[in-house]
């Protein structure tokens, strides 16, 4: 009876999410003249094989680095999300004051490799509004660029925050992922 009520509890929470728009991009490779050659870590066709990706969910946020970039955000808001983030026990990694990001034109854009999709995930869930998503394959560090656009506004709060992450189900490797790993320190 309580899996039945916890079942129930879930998709009632669940059902109370307002969707966010994310999207999957992965990095594309501008097409060489001549014949196809192979890139480090892929094929002929530039695909990457045998990459490892760590999938799972961070235990804490303190294993999750980010950088927080400039990309169009209104004055203080960089500065004020990288301290709440800090609050949140995430772990930023270098200064915000002059790093800009002008690729992008959504409220926060997220920027990772194959050893952070686990804890993109997670940094997704903690932004309000849309959020691209970015996935490099040729990334080789564990660090989560997190851009934060004109119309981002706020973090989640904890409540929105839980409702994302049962939205979201367990992160899912993208299709240049021959093996999801467990995750492994970086430091």
């Amino acid at each position: 009876m309580a899996v039945g009520m916890a079942a129930v509890a879930v998709v009632a929470t669940a059902a109370g999410v307002t969707a966010t728009k994310t999207t999957e991009w992965p990095r594309q490779r501008a097409a060489a003249p001549g014949p196809a050659a192979a890139q480090p870590g892929g094929d002929r066709t530039g695909n990457n094989l045998g990459v490892g990706c760590v999938v799972a969910l961070p235990d804490s946020p303190d294993t999750v680095r980010i950088r927080v970039l400039d990309a169009g955000a209104s004055a203080g808001v960089v500065d004020a999300t990288a301290t709440q983030l800090r609050e949140r026990q995430f772990v930023v990694v270098g200064d915000t004051a002059g790093t800009t990001d002008p690729r992008d034109s959504h409220p926060a854009a997220l920027r990772y490799g194959p050893l952070a999709i686990g804890a993109a995930n997670l940094l997704r869930a903690e932004l309000r509004g849309d959020t691209t998503m970015w996935f490099d394959p040729d990334r080789r560090d564990d660090t989560i660029d997190l851009a934060l656009g004109a119309t981002f506004t706020r973090l989640a709060t904890v409540t929105e925050v839980n409702q994302s992450l049962v939205a979201a189900g367990e992160p899912t490797a993208p299709p240049q992922c021959s093996t999801p790993t467990s995750p492994t320190p970086s430091r």
